[in-house]
């Protein structure tokens, strides 16, 4: 078979991430947010986040990264997760998806004990205690109308508030624009994380990598593209960001250089199976159909019921019979023109 025949149909089944990510319909629901300090709002790295089913039965877990973000890639609807870190009280909060495939979802954990060995991710800055107490109430006020009650409109008032207390605050700026965002107005959301960005001297790697997985989603992944370079440059653990930008490098065809993101990010990030899609697609695109074999078992062993499952192991099939048919150099790009 040729191998741009077979480029083509072994990839048309499942669409690459970074050819139709703001079309595709969403092949599951997937939950994700932010872990956050009650009263500060500084996030929580190193939380262990338990999924648990409608009837209680644990089916999955977490543990929240150096940003205090965790993720979910498929829920089984109605659920629970239960979140435990030392030195705060745990949490068992309720979640019941919408019509979207991604529940966005910030937990709040509260410190417990005067002595409590709690800490956020990163260390107390001269930046935070700067702001002034009535600032992080109203931003913590804000988040929790996001959390509890998913009202962004009202969240953005809370934050807007904030900011006229501390105009330096860029948490707030960001999670104003995540909160634009969900309300569909983007153009919002990028001057709000923008400002967030700036104010902190291109510091703050959340707000970076939210703007770019904005960007990514409106294909304006040359724009996306220097933004997760920094973030990767700030923090070498960011999965999030090597996923990005491997998205963004594979939709201008820059398909090596998107491998070895995508690599990057499944070493960082083992358990996602989305990851292994993104490198399916990318593998395909290179004519390594041996690892896309080897990314094809990885998601089926992570998620077997999952929504691309069936649809996987019948592309599989095909698959392994182009590998075995052309053992020696099934693994080569061919030459280039």
């Amino acid at each position: 078979m040729p191998r741009r025949y077979a480029r083509v149909l072994f990839s048309l089944l499942l669409l690459a991430p970074f050819t139709c990510s703001a079309q595709q319909e969403p092949l599951k629901k997937i939950l994700s947010g932010y872990i956050r300090e009650e009263g500060s709002g500084h996030v929580i790295g190193e939380a262990r986040i338990e999924l648990q089913n409608a009837m209680g039965t644990p089916i999955a877990f977490a543990y929240s990264d150096r940003n205090g973000v965790y993720e979910f890639d498929d829920i089984p609807g109605d659920c629970y997760v239960s979140i435990q870190r030392e030195g705060y009280a745990p949490l068992r909060e309720f979640v019941r998806p919408d019509g979207s495939g991604h529940v966005y979802k910030d937990i709040l954990l509260r410190p417990v004990g005067s002595g409590s060995s709690a800490k956020s991710v990163n260390p107390v800055s001269e930046h935070q205690l700067s702001i002034p107490p009535k600032a992080r109430e109203l931003f913590e006020k804000g988040v929790q109308l996001v959390v509890e009650k998913s009202d962004y409109r009202g969240a953005v008032a809370e934050f807007t508030r904030a900011i006229e207390q501390f105009p330096s605050y860029y948490e707030a700026y960001a999670a104003m624009g995540l909160a634009q965002n969900k309300l569909g107005e983007a153009a919002e959301a990028e001057v709000a994380l923008r400002k967030s960005i700036d104010l902190s001297a291109e510091k703050y790697t959340q707000a970076m990598i939210d703007l770019a997985s904005m960007f990514n989603g409106q294909k304006r992944f040359s724009d996306a593209e220097p933004l997760l370079r920094k973030v990767i440059d700030l923090d070498t653990s960011s999965w999030r960001g090597q996923y990005e930008l491997a998205v963004a490098l594979g939709a201008q065809q820059r398909f090596k250089e998107a491998v070895t993101c995508a690599s990057a990010a499944r070493d960082l990030k083992p358990d996602n199976p989305q990851i292994y899609l993104l490198l399916y697609n990318l593998h395909i695109r290179t004519d390594d159909f041996a690892a896309a074999l080897r990314d094809a078992d990885a998601y089926l062993k992570l998620t077997p019921d999952g929504a691309m499952a069936d649809r996987l192991r019948k592309m599989r099939v095909q698959l392994q019979k182009a590998v075995q048919s052309a053992p020696n150099d099934s693994h080569q790009p061919p030459p280039s023109n």
